[in-house]
């Protein structure tokens, strides 16, 4: 059976490289869904992860028309109640400290709240090196390890502000090596 990976996708600059992510899982058999935050679908089209995966992709927590399918119906349980893996990339300071204290108010986030207790849980933060160094974001981040999230990255490197440091989403290639490590472990 295909393991059931479910990625996350939240409003920052490196969401493009979430396609390449996507892509790669599929190329490697996994059965991918994609949920996107409304910010996230501002750098990159929810159409482009529609044909990496060949489903719907879902953007919001009420449908403007459901359907029978129970995704279009409970956005927030299906397909996370389902799925082996989530992986939330990028994961920006604001969704970070939405997973870390529990709020659910898009269907990314209240996706994470519905995983089951054995499915696995990524992250790969990616962000400004300013926001990445503050305190109460490192805190965040600590907060979700102590809840097994496991964390891959930032890396450093040029940041698309024009800056250079920590924060730069870590390279596709090595984020899929690391997930298909974990469902083979699981």
């Amino acid at each position: 059976m295909k393991p059931k990976v479910l990625v996350g996708i939240t409003g920052g600059i490196a969401a493009y490289k979430t396609a390449d992510i996507v892509s790669k899982l599929v190329q490697a058999g996994c059965d991918v869904r994609v949920v996107m935050t409304p910010s996230a679908t501002r750098f990159i089209a929810p159409l482009t992860f529609a044909a990496l995966t060949q489903k719907a992709v879902l953007t919001t927590l009420l449908p403007d028309d459901p359907t029978e399918e129970k995704e279009n119906i409970f956005p927030h349980l299906y397909p996370a109640t389902e799925s082996d893996l989530i992986l939330i990339a990028p994961a920006t300071a604001n969704t970070i400290a939405k997973l870390a204290h529990g709020l659910g108010d898009n269907v990314v986030t209240c996706s994470a709240l519905s995983l089951s207790k054995n499915a696995l849980r990524f992250f790969c933060p990616a962000m400004n090196k300013q926001m990445w160094e503050q305190p109460i974001v490192q805190e965040n981040v600590e907060k979700l390890k102590q809840l097994h999230w496991k964390q891959i990255g930032p890396a450093a490197g040029n940041l698309a502000c024009g800056t250079a440091g920590t924060g730069r989403m870590t390279n596709p290639t090595d984020v899929v090596q690391t997930l298909l490590q974990a469902l083979q472990v699981k």
